[in-house]
Formats: structure tokens, C-alpha cells, sequence
């Protein structure tokens, strides 16, 4: 929009404001004659600034673009429009998601099967998470392709099984609950959709949470990418990475690449297709993809990739394991707006 058309909606806005205004509740001590003559006087003036405005700036005002959002709770989404699929992608006025297979070669030389999602939604509340069962608990566990269904899921990866540990900061859609730091890189992600890794211990020693709308904490980690570079940690460094993080292994990885705008990658692993990758690894292939930031997750047999309710990856040591939680996005299109 260009600076003459930003300043005649300028002015719009000032006449409907004021507009407004005149017909609120007024603190001034003033007798009724004179308060009916100013806000007679005043209406004429908007009233006539209004009549004078041209047609164009009736349709910018009036057709301003609907934002679609959803609450910051566990509560499940809309459902995807089945139209809006294809084999590899899925649209609407609200989500965007693009998802292919690559081999890649590796700085090991090792060559290893990738699959990519890019996700571009229209609102931070699209990018969500969900627990099993639909609540917290340290027992609870379901497929990923179980919770990604009933959740309305366009796309889901597993998250971090924070109930295999009693340690982290777990916060999940707004609600905090668990406080336990040890050591460990933690993604956040904020009321605009940004990442942010900390370690968990500077996360509570800062109040962190306290002084910033944080939405999510995922505890596992390493991180990948920070400042659009591969980030390498020492052999043996990282706690988290049960499984190891120089062995070759199934790794799920989520970056963002810019302003509601995220990569997810699932490694497949332990096969004669596609061996995995280390950590270190999969931080230069999440740098190589021009990621801002990226967060390894859960990895292993929990490494799993769901599209329009199908698994997308290969699944290591003979499928699926039951988990805790789903890091997933979501169309926030009523069916009933379906088009």
C-alpha cells in the first residue's frame, strides 16, 4: 500500500475514533446545552469528513482480511478441508505445507534418507503441541499417528517424551508444568511464533518465563542452529541424547526459517538405506536448509513424521512407538468456511 493511501486510512481511522468517541460517557463538567451543541457540531464534521471519502477507502477499511486464530489451550483444532491436499502438500487461507524425500550426503560420507516439511501458517496459535491422552501425564502414551489424528493435525512430529525423565521445563500451550532444569538446551517459543533456545538453568536463574509470553518449552535438545550456524557440540557433551550423539542414529529435528515460517526433518535410521546421522550431523543439514534456528528432538524409534494422517518416514526397528507428545500445526479454517 503505498504512503498516500496509508495516510487517507490514517485519517479514516482518526474520524471513526473520534466518532466514537463523542458518543462515550464524558467526564467534563459541562451543561447539557453545551455537551448536545459540541457533539452536534463534531458529528456534522465527521459526517462530513466521511461523505468526501472516496470509494477505495470504504473498500480498505471495510475489507480488511479476517484473522483466523486459535486458543492457546489443548483444545483440538479445526479439521484440515480434505480438498486441500495433495500426495506431498497441503493449503488453505490459513497453513501451508510442502513435504519431499532427499538423499543426502553427508560430511561423513555416509548417504542417509531425509524428509522435509516447510510450513508457512498465519498465526503463532497454529503451531501447537498436544500430549497423549489429551492431558499431562508421566503414564501416558499413544502413537504419534493417534495423537496427530486427534488433534486434526495437517502435519505432527514427535516431540520430546518428557515423561521418559522426571527433569526439564515442560510448558505446553500456555500452561507450565514441570520446573526442573539439568542442564539442558530448551526451545521456547513465544506469542509470535519465535524460537528461542536456552539452557534450562538460565532459563529459571533470568525468570525468563516470568518476563516474556512464552507458549512452549520443549526439553531435550541439542540445539542445531543459532544465528542461521550449525551449532557442534563435544563428543559425549550433551546429556540429552540418550542414544548418543555421535552414533548414527533416526533424528527429528524442527527449525524456523522466518516469521511463521518452519522446517521440520525426520533422518531415517538403523537400515541399509539409511544408516542416521549424529547430532552434529543434522545441525549442518538443518544449516544447509537456511534455517534461523533449530532444536533436535527426540530421536530413535520415537523419529516420526505424520502427513494427512499417514506416516511420512521410514520408521526404525519395525514401527511406530507409543509416546507422550506431538509438536504439530493446524489449519485454523472453520469447516464450516471450507471453500
Amino acid at each position: 500500500m503505498n504512503q498516500k493511501k496509508m495516510l487517507r486510512l490514517s485519517v479514516a481511522a482518526v474520524c471513526f475514533s473520534v466518532a466514537a468517541a463523542v458518543l462515550l460517557p464524558s467526564d467534563s463538567r459541562i451543561s447539557p446545552t453545551q455537551d448536545f451543541l459540541a457533539k452536534r457540531s463534531l458529528s456534522q464534521d465527521v459526517e462530513n469528513a466521511v461523505l468526501h471519502m472516496s470509494d477505495d477507502i470504504y473498500a480498505e477499511v471495510f475489507s480488511l482480511p479476517k484473522v483466523y486464530t486459535l486458543p492457546w489451550t489443548l483444545a483440538v483444532p479445526p479439521q484440515p478441508n480434505p480438498d486441500g491436499y495433495t500426495e506431498d502438500t497441503y493449503q488453505d487461507k490459513t497453513i501451508t505445507v510442502k513435504c519431499w524425500r532427499e538423499t543426502i550426503q553427508l560430511a561423513s560420507q555416509n548417504r542417509v534418507s531425509a524428509n522435509f516439511a516447510d510450513i508457512t501458517v498465519a498465526h503463532p496459535t497454529q503451531l501447537r503441541t498436544a500430549f497423549a491422552g489429551g492431558s499431562y501425564g508421566n503414564s501416558k502414551r499413544e502413537y504419534t499417528s493417534v495423537m496427530a489424528a486427534a488433534n486434526h493435525a495437517v502435519l505432527a512430529i514427535n516431540a520430546d517424551f518428557y515423561n521418559c525423565r522426571t527433569e526439564g521445563i515442560i510448558l505446553r500451550q500456555s500452561i507450565l508444568y514441570r520446573t526442573k532444569p539439568f542442564g539442558i538446551d530448551t526451545l521456547l517459543i513465544d506469542e509470535h511464533g519465535n524460537f528461542i533456545v536456552m539452557e534450562d538453568t538460565e532459563i529459571i536463574k533470568s525468570r525468563f518465563l516470568e518476563n516474556n509470553r512464552i507458549y512452549q518449552a520443549i526439553a531435550f535438545g541439542p540445539v542445531l542452529v543459532k544465528d542461521g550456524k550449525a551449532v557442534h557440540k563435544k563428543v559425549n557433551h550433551y546429556k540429552s541424547v540418550a542414544c548418543g550423539q555421535y552414533a548414527n542414529n533416526p533424528r527429528t529435528a524442527i527449525g524456523q526459517l522466518g516469521e511463521l515460517h518452519y522446517l521440520v526433518c525426520t533422518v531415517d535410521g538403523r537400515s541399509d538405506l539409511s544408516a542416521g546421522c549424529s547430532t552434529n550431523e543434522m545441525a549442518d543439514i538443518m544449516a544447509q536448509k537456511k534455517c534461523v534456528t533449530a532444536y533436535n528432538l527426540d530421536g530413535g524409534q520415537s523419529t516420526d513424521m505424520v502427513f494427512h494422517d499417514k506416516i511420512y518416514n521410514a520408521v526404525s526397528n519395525g514401527g511406530e512407538r507409543r509416546l507422550s507428545d506431538i509438536i504439530y500445526f493446524a489449519t485454523a479454517v472453520p469447516e464450516e468456511e471450507w471453500q
